[in-house]
């Protein structure tokens, strides 16, 4: 069995769920919307207070609810309706801590949206035989950015690639585990709903305004745009939500979100980097192959060394070995400090 299904197991096996807890818990026989608010706004104060660190406030955007499956069908039809209260919770959450710090804190969030995912789950045993996680029980995940469940297990992650997840059960205290992706193969999904929101930097707790960002087309940090390679003039989108991403030629292989492929012989691979700050709310390119940047020729970084980073702004162009064209525009709903070009 994985070690994010054993890490699950664990905290109900082992005792680190409060006994006299788990005593007045026996009698609750389903999941209410209640508990999902309490379980979701606790898993969040915990990483808050856990995370932040300096004037630096850190805090979880991705969280995956796993349930039995009647829990499931009986509280899927209010998830619409409980997700803007625990949003509008995290932001009460967020102005609280503000408070401490009389001389400013950056509480610029980690990811550019609010992610949510609700499974009926069961877990596969070494025995072979199959167990539902307990009817009246829920296990929440969190993570700074977005971790989609059914994604990576479907996206062929290789098994030795982790990611850090913070796992609570109810009523019991958030621990931290560095998942094997191949756990996520000791998981079977039977159904899903995933809900996003738009974060609001205003941190407003109107839930009506929270609804309407659900299920708005979601734009990332910055949009990259290029000619289509096949002679039509379309234009190719992407849109940037990963804070680090690589831009790359034809003959890529990897199929990662962060993975910019172009289709073009004019383009190597790994031809150029951008990364986008979070803290000051910049971005800046790196290449690795020969490129301009509106018209001036970029300086080419050597593998293994450390890359030569220079200043990305609105509006540049993006020119790949004077073939390819790329416009980069930077999204400044989302990015605070935007810099004109």
């Amino acid at each position: 069995m994985g070690k994010f299904i054993n890490a699950i197991k664990d905290l109900i096996d082992s005792g680190k769920i409060d006994q006299q807890k788990e005593k007045q818990k026996q009698g609750t026989s389903k999941v209410t919307n209640k508990i999902l608010l309490k379980e979701l706004v606790g898993h969040f104060n915990d990483q808050i207070e856990e995370l932040s660190v300096g004037k630096r406030l850190l805090y979880p955007m991705s969280f995956n609810i796993l349930m039995h499956p009647e829990d499931y069908n009986t509280t899927k039809e209010s998830f619409p309706f409980v997700l803007p209260e625990v949003v509008a919770a995290f932001y009460g959450s967020i102005k609280e801590k503000c408070k401490a710090y009389h001389n400013g804190v950056n509480f610029a969030p980690p990811a550019t949206y609010w992610f949510f995912q609700f499974s009926a789950c069961q877990v596969k045993a070494k025995d072979g035989e199959e167990g539902f996680i307990k009817r009246g029980e829920i296990v929440t995940t969190g993570n700074l950015t977005t971790f989609d469940i059914r994604k990576a297990q479907q996206s062929g992650i290789r098994s030795e690639a982790n990611v850090r997840l913070s796992v609570k059960c109810q009523n019991s205290n958030t621990n931290d585990n560095n998942i094997n992706m191949d756990a996520l193969l000791g998981m079977d999904i039977l159904s899903e709903g995933s809900y996003t929101f738009n974060f609001d930097k205003t941190l407003n707790e109107d839930t009506t305004q929270i609804s309407a960002t659900h299920d708005k087309h979601r734009k990332g940090w910055a949009t990259l745009r290029w000619t289509a390679e096949d002679g039509s003039g379309n234009y190719k989108v992407y849109d940037m939500f990963d804070a680090y991403i690589e831009i790359s030629g034809k003959t890529e292989t990897r199929t990662t979100s962060n993975i910019v492929k172009i289709n073009s012989d004019a383009v190597m691979k790994q031809h150029v980097h951008i990364r986008f700050d979070q803290t000051t709310q910049t971005f800046s390119l790196a290449a690795f192959a020969k490129t301009r940047l509106n018209s001036r020729e970029v300086p080419v970084s050597s593998p293994g060394n450390a890359p030569q980073w220079m200043s990305l702004s609105n509006n540049s162009s993006i020119f790949l070995n004077d073939a390819v064209r790329i416009l980069f525009e930077i999204n400044s709903d989302l990015v605070w400090k935007t810099k004109k070009s």
